[in-house]
């Protein structure tokens, strides 16, 4: 197979501790270049990833995405900057992956999708829960009857808090708790149920912190066959990263923890810099705790990433596209606007 030539725009979190891990262990993925804006973080990304090519500066997505030997661009940027840089790849021939939430809204996530289908690029959308070792499991089991027709899907997904202050501006953000983390357990629930959203209610409040974005939320979604997927989200939440999963069929359930029930306990008064590192968004390291094996793996990034580059080495288009980030923005608008109405809202989608 062809080796892939990745841009990486953004130098965060996400492409720090899960994309760029996920890259080095993939067959023909080749990272050639990094853009960002601030020039001293494009150069330490650049210099710990051995990545050659560097724009740093304003104009770091147009630069980066002429250049020629960029054949994808892969989106770890903040929310508001999502529908810029899609465009601009895809009106300079490039395939592109971007990273969850796909728009801040319904028309921004349109436009990101009419763009790539217009130019003929391959678009991956980058919901990496769906490619979790365990939902893949548990979809498998699912496709052969295992526990009969699921009618339920309950998820939590909690921690303290966003790592960077743009999270907190849902003018930035698009949202507060229910963007930023109810967009993967809302896919996750379509993904598992295999059905059409119709309507959605939810709740959101602002309890703990201060910011103008709810810090926890709450979500029903119903499908076309009256099935329920039911997302639990929080920033306000001690004790690292919280993700559970059940899944509920006529004949039988699923129980998903894949950040509690890791296979290692460890239990330590030892000095936090001799702990290493235990999981995402873990705020002390004493006492008991759960390190969490290999995160850019659990969490389904290096089987999301894989699958793209697959894909874009075939010329064919992934499991998870921008139709699929656009349904979610759908339906994420959808509780939104159940939040204001107190009641169930319509989902709108092509």
């Amino acid at each position: 197979m062809r080796e892939v030539n990745i841009g990486v725009l953004g130098y965060g979190f996400v492409q720090s501790f899960f994309h760029m891990p996920c890259y080095r262990e993939i067959p023909g993925a080749n990272v050639v270049a990094v853009g960002g804006r601030n020039p001293g973080a494009v150069k330490e990304f650049a210099q710990k990833w051995g990545v050659e090519k560097t724009y740093p500066g304003d104009g770091f997505i147009e630069q980066l995405c002429e250049d020629p030997e960029v054949d994808v661009v892969d989106l770890g940027l903040p929310n508001f900057l999502h529908r810029r840089a899609a465009i601009a790849a895809a009106e300079h021939g490039k395939h592109v992956i971007c990273e969850k939430p796909l728009a801040r809204g319904v028309d921004e996530a349109k436009a990101m999708l009419d763009t790539v289908e217009r130019a003929g690029v391959i678009h991956c959308y980058a919901e990496n829960q769906v490619f979790i070792p365990h939902i893949t499991s548990a979809r498998e089991s699912i496709e052969r009857g295992a526990i009969g027709d699921v009618f339920w899907v309950r998820s939590r997904e909690a921690h303290f808090g966003p790592h960077s202050a743009w999270f907190w501006d849902p003018e930035l953000a698009g949202g507060g708790v229910l963007m930023d983390m109810g967009c993967h357990s809302i896919e996750v629930a379509r993904h598992l149920i295999g059905k059409k959203p119709r309507e959605a209610y939810a709740w959101g409040a602002t309890l703990v912190h201060t910011t103008r974005a709810e810090d926890n939320s709450l979500a029903l979604v119903k499908y076309e066959g009256n099935e329920l997927g039911q997302s639990e989200n929080s920033w306000a939440a001690h004790g690292g990263l919280d993700l559970r999963f059940e899944v509920y069929g006529s004949d039988g359930a699923f129980f998903i923890n894949p950040t509690r029930e890791t296979g290692l306990e460890l239990f330590t008064v030892a000095p936090e810099r001799r702990v290493g590192y235990i999981v995402e968004k873990a705020e002390a390291k004493t006492g008991w705790m759960h390190p969490v094996w290999r995160e850019h793996e659990v969490y389904g990034y290096l089987f999301e990433l894989q699958h793209f580059v697959s894909c874009i080495q075939k010329g064919e288009l992934p499991r998870e596209t921008f139709k699929d980030g656009y349904i979610v923005n759908c339906t994420l608008d959808a509780c939104y606007a159940s939040m204001k109405s107190g009641k169930w809202e319509p989902i709108r989608t092509l």
